[in-house]
């Protein structure tokens, strides 16, 4: 898929060259989202507002950047503005949510495969990790998702979220920090 093309084909008003950009990004982008706002429901939300956003405003898209940074510039701050809203109506935040993250994980029958004690291990480490994620302020939460777990480059991540990148890179090491800080209590399982 040549995404210039199909921009360019957007900004023509193409609805199937916008189907075909929305597929390209969605599973990752709700990924994203989820792991930001700990909630399915809301990361599906988030985005498609920043689905909307971005079809709305693509004339204003000059390709400056590669159109994934100006889709997580957009993605990131929906999240954000949930993450207040949220922040101003309740004094507290559940990090007992369970996820469903069916479509992410492929169970494998095979001798070799972990046996229950070893998965039921897994998905604990994997919602204490979730939880703790959760736990973190908004721009440490953005960092380790946007580092750690989709694997942007530090120039990325600062485009993105438009600060320097020794803010970026301080901002992670204080992130990082803090979740190990968190964690510290359930080490055995991440070991």
């Amino acid at each position: 898929m040549d995404e210039a093309k199909l921009i360019k084909r957007i900004k023509t008003g193409d609805m199937d060259a916008f189907s075909q950009l929305v597929g390209a990004y969605e599973k990752k982008a709700i990924n994203y989202a989820y792991r930001m706002l700990n909630d399915a429901s809301d990361a599906e939300d988030a985005t498609q507002e920043a689905f909307l956003k971005v079809f709305d405003k693509i004339d204003t898209f000059r390709e400056k950047s590669t159109f994934s940074t100006w889709f997580y510039t957009v993605l990131n701050n929906v999240c954000l503005d949930i993450l207040r809203k949220r922040s101003r109506t309740a004094d507290t935040v559940s990090i007992n949510q369970t996820a469903n993250d069916d479509d992410e994980y492929e169970l494998q029958l095979e001798d070799s495969a972990p046996g229950p004690y070893e998965q039921l291990q897994k998905n604990e480490a994997q919602r204490l990790l979730q939880d703790a994620i959760a736990q973190l302020s908004n721009e440490h939460r953005t960092m380790i998702i946007m580092r750690d777990i989709n694997g942007f480059d530090y120039e990325e991540i600062a485009k993105i979220t438009g600060v320097s990148l020794g803010t970026v890179k301080s901002r992670l090491s204080r992130a990082r920090l803090a979740l190990r800080s968190i964690l510290k209590e359930n080490r055995e399982l991440f070991t």
